[in-house]
């Protein structure tokens, strides 16, 4: 009976699965993070309490009733009058507050839910100070250095000197070379004509090549403990450039290959098992054998209804441990939450009323796409990818309902018939299904990841899943041609040649679904390695950028200019929405300046401006978007 079969064997798929994921070590990463803008910055002090907390997000976000909490230093909740979505500018939260804040500590807690469903958390901390407090208390910075960031000294200098607003407590310093070797110093020395003057001499003299320095210091006057540090890294060389390498990479950790897989992407496999079984053979019933005798209140339905109910109930026990703040009504009143049901719904209309059966199961289908993966965000495509992403579903859904009618149908005595009239359209049907699922999927690939390198594409979850994926549906296509020449022999002995390999294209098409759950669950953007200019011309100027390498870590930054002589240029690293580092940039030769040290500190999507000061004192500024692959995402 088929339905023993494909339990015996989708049970031996599933624990294996399990025993895979259990092998493999788990890894700790970091939550991605959307938000780009707040109010109040993070660790902004202001002299008066804010009537509102913004926040701005690289996509639209979706809020519940627990989304923004706000607690004093003490841990007292303060009560907020609304939260709500800025109808202008769907990535605009804004929180209205009853009451004036008073002097003291502050910290938000941010929940909102993307639109894949995926959770996102975030921390906001501020102080409301008294404006006695500010008076007179210039922000603490440094003036000037010497060597000058990114000056490349005729021979080794003896001194470090730091020039500051305010007298200062030098906290740490230290100088490396480009090997990444600490260079002996001595102790930090206040200049007596200066007291705004600090100097740091060498121990010893420095080779040629380039250095990093590090300081951390403080106002000499502050008494407030609650300050941090201010934190600086600059960058010299002696007579040359040279990059700054890692001396010793060490023994890679192992990682598992897919560590998003767990109870919720488990939900979402049985979830695409179930729903896109039922419309593939409710289609086949009704488009491709055009003979109501299928799929009637059949133990296969039922049983691939259980599938989709295990899936919407493993997905939803994953996103309400997420989400366990809020109360059983509210969390039902999120879409991520009543579209499953309504789903669930659909599914059991159709199987009980006949006529409307393929309708309703298209429905549940159709949803898919509005609660799961990544079509929804606007920056991977809005409404066409959505489009693209329903033909993709809807393409293997006729394959694979077709595959398992072939196995429930024909009786012995009608498989010359069926072999004759039905094998011929499905195998029509199923190449036309793959074709658009090869053409949606390169698509999909293409908008989602549209840079990347080998290296980076394999390195990710995401592009693991995709280029198996790719191989899996490139061996169903293979026999797939083999299965059409032998439908054309018209024997039963073809047609149990037919049978037997549809059993393997069964296996090939649960484990198709299961890299396409670990694609819902997992990031494209880890995959994605590119920089995008916004211009790359201006007045007469071009500028071509390259990072080497271009991934988390150390880099070199090379700048090539053409046109109008460029005499000096700025390199400004900014990642929402707190970090932001100034660099000054080497000229090694006429045209060409560089950069080199930790550069991309964090996987995600950093801005870049480069200032160019040209040789008749004009400045032109030039912006990139630099995307840094790697799992742990920050500012997506």
């Amino acid at each position: 009976m088929i339905v023993v079969w494909f339990v015996h064997k989708f049970i031996i798929l599933f624990v294996t699965v399990l025993l895979m994921h259990a092998a493999s070590p788990p890894i700790t990463g970091l939550a991605h993070s959307t938000m780009e803008e707040t109010f109040p910055s993070e660790g902004e002090r202001l002299t008066e309490g804010p009537s509102t907390l913004e926040f701005w997000f690289q996509d639209p976000v979706v809020l519940h009733a627990e989304s923004i909490q706000l607690k004093s230093q003490t841990g007292t909740e303060i009560k907020l009058e609304d939260t709500q979505i800025d109808p202008d500018d769907k990535t605009h939260l804004i929180s209205n507050l009853i009451d004036e804040l008073p002097p003291g500590s502050y910290a938000a807690k941010i929940s909102v839910i993307a639109l894949d469903g995926d959770v996102l958390e975030e921390n906001l901390n501020f102080q409301v100070v008294e404006k006695e407090k500010t008076k007179h208390q210039p922000d603490f910075k440094i003036i000037r250095n010497y060597p000058e960031d990114g000056e490349i000294t005729d021979g080794s200098p003896q001194k470090l000197d730091l020039w500051f607003n305010q007298p200062a407590n030098i906290t740490a310093i230290g100088v490396f070379d480009d090997r990444q070797q600490s260079i002996s110093i001595k102790e930090p020395v206040i200049d007596p004509n200066d007291p705004n003057h600090v100097v740091i001499e060498f121990n010893e003299v420095l080779p040629k090549g380039s250095y990093q320095v590090t300081w951390y210091a403080r106002p000499a006057a502050s008494d407030d403990i609650s300050l941090p540090d201010t934190i600086d890294v600059f960058y010299f060389a002696v007579d040359e450039f040279t990059a700054i390498q890692q001396p010793s990479e060490g023994e890679p950790v192992g990682s598992a290959w897919f560590a998003s897989m767990g109870l919720k992407q488990t939900g979402y496999w049985l979830f695409f098992i179930g729903i896109m079984a039922l419309f593939g053979l409710a289609f086949f019933q009704n488009v491709i054998h055009r003979e109501p005798i299928l799929l009637k209140r059949s133990t296969l339905s039922f049983f691939l209804l259980f599938f989709v109910f295990t899936g919407v109930i493993l997905v939803l026990v994953a996103q309400k441990s997420e989400l366990d703040s809020l109360s059983f009504i509210q969390f039902l009143s999120l879409k991520f939450v009543w579209i499953p049901l309504l789903q669930l719904g659909l599914l059991l209309l159709g199987i009980f009323l006949t006529k409307g059966r393929l309708l309703f199961f298209a429905a549940a289908l159709l949803l898919i796409p509005l609660i799961t993966g990544h079509a929804a965000y606007p920056r991977y495509g809005g409404y066409l990818s959505l489009f693209m992403n329903a033909l993709h579903l809807l393409a293997a859904s006729i394959w694979v309902g077709g595959l398992l009618a072939i196995l429930t149908f024909p009786k012995k005595e009608e498989m010359k018939k069926f072999l004759r009239s039905t094998l011929p359209a499905f195998s029509n049907w199923a190449f036309g299904s793959l074709t658009v699922i090869i053409v949606t999927g390169l698509y999909i690939t293409m908008k989602y990841v549209p840079s990347y390198t080998f290296e980076s594409f394999w390195k990710s979850e995401w592009g693991k899943a995709i280029v198996l994926k790719m191989v899996l549906t490139l061996a169903v296509l293979l026999i797939g041609l083999f299965q059409r020449r032998l439908i054309k022999q018209v024997t039963e002995k073809a047609l149990s040649k037919v049978v037997n390999l549809v059993r393997i294209e069964i296996i090939y098409a649960a484990l198709l679904l299961l890299f396409a759950s670990v694609l819902v669950v997992s990031t494209p953007g880890s995959a994605e390695q590119g920089v995008y200019p916004s211009t790359v011309e201006k007045e007469d100027i071009e500028l071509d950028v390259n990072f080497s390498p271009l991934k988390l870590g150390l880099n070199v930054l090379t700048m090539e200019f053409e046109g109008e002589k460029v005499e000096d240029v700025q390199v400004t690293l900014f990642m929402p929405p707190n970090y932001q580092v100034n660099y000054k940039a080497f000229k090694v030769e006429e045209g060409v300046f560089k950069l080199t040290g930790n550069l991309l500190h964090g996987a995600g999507t950093m801005d870049m401006t480069v200032k160019a000061e040209t040789s008749q004192g004009e400045e032109v500024e030039f912006a990139f978007r630099v995307v840094i692959p790697g799992e742990m995402r920050f500012n997506e």
